[in-house]
């Protein structure tokens, strides 16, 4: 099957198409500007944010459906469901119509309802039948309720909402982040809402205040912080791919992590950023004296794309020379010069 062509493609047709635009201070400024603006960690998700507010008790626990409830009667062990005196309680689950079935009772309500609220009406159901009856009632296995923990963790879990499970219990029950999980990046939904919750904060620099407590249906993921790169291209003394981490990369930075632009050959009008998906690109163009002069000031968009452009006439067969390793097929390759020879 053909592979699709790489993204990079798109990239340049769109610069292709157009004529180059002049180096101005207000492209300079553009993308200090952008830098300024807190980067997109959760790889486009189109949530609403709800307000922040400090995590409050989780308060009592409500029954739900398939629940396991623990049912004692103080002298009546055969209303206890506990099965045979050896072995471990069996207890009482909660049926898909929300009640509970014991002995003697034709169905008492259970779901929605706290464990005191079903204590207090079995002791009343079993009041007919036992004077002064002594109940308890305890969530044996909670079933009903369930949040995810997911992503970059060691034992990514299914795991149950029990009323009393904070933000950090659920990552230590998944057995932690791996070393490849962006602390900084990791997010929170809950019920189609990214939760103000930052795990940097909470683990990085102490603030327990957002560790909030599990509900039904959350869902906390940790992405792979080696996802964060950027790509620098064409007349560059060594191309590639440079990493980034929490505290960001400036252009500055990734051009002298491949060891300069080729002076050489690089045109000194033609550094390009390109930015965004390939069907909504974005493209800047500095000159060599923008970015020795504002490099250190602009910071990078994980997927951002740097190219040098060459200098000189019939450039593009030696440009296409300089991205063979980046694209996918000989296929992309032939499409880029036939746009280019078009142009």
């Amino acid at each position: 099957m053909r592979r699709p062509p790489h993204p990079l493609l798109f990239l340049l047709l769109a610069a292709a198409c157009t004529s180059t635009p002049k180096t101005n201070p207000e492209t300079v400024e553009a993308l200090v500007e952008a830098g300024r603006a807190p980067i997109d960690r959760t790889h486009g998700l189109t949530v609403e944010t709800i307000e922040t507010e400090p995590p409050k008790a989780a308060g009592e626990y409500r029954i739900g459906v398939n629940d396991v409830l623990q049912i004692v009667v103080v002298g009546h062990p055969e209303l206890t469901g506990a099965g045979d005196n050896q072995g471990p309680p069996v207890g009482t689950r909660v049926q898909s119509d929300g009640k509970i079935y014991p002995p003697m009772i034709a169905g008492l309500e259970a779901a929605g309802h706290t464990t005191s609220d079903v204590r207090d009406a079995l002791k009343k159901a079993f009041a007919a039948y036992i004077v002064d009856p002594q109940v308890s009632v305890e969530i044996l296995k909670f079933e009903s309720q369930k949040f995810y923990v997911l992503g970059h963790v060691w034992q990514p879990s299914v795991l149950p909402v029990d009323g009393n499970t904070t933000l950090l219990d659920g990552i230590a029950r998944a057995g932690g982040i791996r070393e490849t999980g962006d602390i900084e990046g990791a997010y929170i939904i809950r019920g189609g809402k990214l939760l103000p919750v930052s795990l940097g904060d909470i683990l990085l620099r102490g603030d327990t205040s957002r560790n909030v407590f599990m509900q039904d249906g959350d869902m906390v993921y940790v992405p792979d912080k080696t996802d964060w790169k950027v790509y620098v291209l064409g007349e560059i003394k060594k191309p590639g791919i440079v990493p980034m981490d929490s505290r960001g990369l400036t252009l500055t930075d990734a051009i002298a992590a491949t060891e300069g632009l080729d002076l050489v050959n690089a045109k000194k009008s033609e550094i390009r950023i390109f930015r965004g998906s390939w069907q909504k690109p974005q493209a800047f163009t500095l000159s060599i004296e923008d970015v020795y002069r504002s490099g250190t000031s602009i910071q990078l968009h994980p997927g951002d794309t740097i190219v040098a452009g060459t200098r000189g006439l019939a450039t593009w067969s030696r440009t296409i020379t300089l991205l063979t390793p980046w694209m996918q097929s000989g296929a992309t390759i032939a499409a880029v010069s036939a746009a280019f020879a078009a142009h």
